[in-house]
């Protein structure tokens, strides 16, 4: 079965609307990407969700259209399509986006500050009072860590015949270090 020229035309101005919304729909994920912060994972996930989404709708098309014929026009009107909104409209858009998200995360910061406000100066006496507090139990501990360890002495004081003695001194020393001891 042959389609004319005209029907393939007709067909490839649909698969260049239909990149343009793919455009559309693309966009909805970059300006969630501005509103949430994503990570490298659900930068990810969400592509791949888009070009799962994608995969489908441009099966639905290829059935609806062009009665389930894959033609090289269809690609290349959605890849038309989509550069078309991606470097034009969809720039614009996602400046608008930005400046607006930045608006509302601004306005939203400073509504909690105004809110918050009245908290902070209630409590800051009282955070300053427990500061103030933990430094001292700080402190009275360390000094009483300390105190224990003065009236501790080391093993080696402890037993003051085991010291090493040089061979002029006279003094207590284990067998092994006499040089006069017995030989045994």
């Amino acid at each position: 079965m042959d389609i004319s020229s005209s029907a393939q035309i007709h067909q490839l101005f649909l698969s260049c609307g239909l990149g343009f919304l793919l455009g559309v729909y693309y966009d909805v994920f970059r300006v969630t990407r501005l509103i949430v912060h994503s990570g490298a994972r659900s930068v990810f996930i969400q592509d791949l969700l888009f070009f799962l989404s994608s995969a489908v709708v441009t099966f639905l098309f290829a059935l609806a259209v062009m009665d389930g014929r894959l033609r090289f026009y269809l690609f290349f009107g959605e890849i038309i399509g989509f550069a078309s909104y991606y470097f034009t409209i969809g720039r614009l858009v996602m400046r608008f986006a930005e400046r607006i998200i930045s608006a509302i995360i601004f306005f939203w910061k400073k509504f909690w500050h105004f809110v918050f406000t009245p908290f902070r100066l209630l409590f800051r006496p009282i955070c300053r009072f427990f500061n103030f507090l933990d430094a001292f139990i700080r402190k009275i501990g360390q000094k009483g860590v300390s105190n224990l360890k003065k009236g501790l002495k080391g093993r080696v004081f402890l037993l003051y015949n085991q010291r090493k003695v040089s061979g002029t001194s006279s003094g207590t020393a284990p067998r092994a270090l006499h040089k006069k001891g017995k030989k045994g």
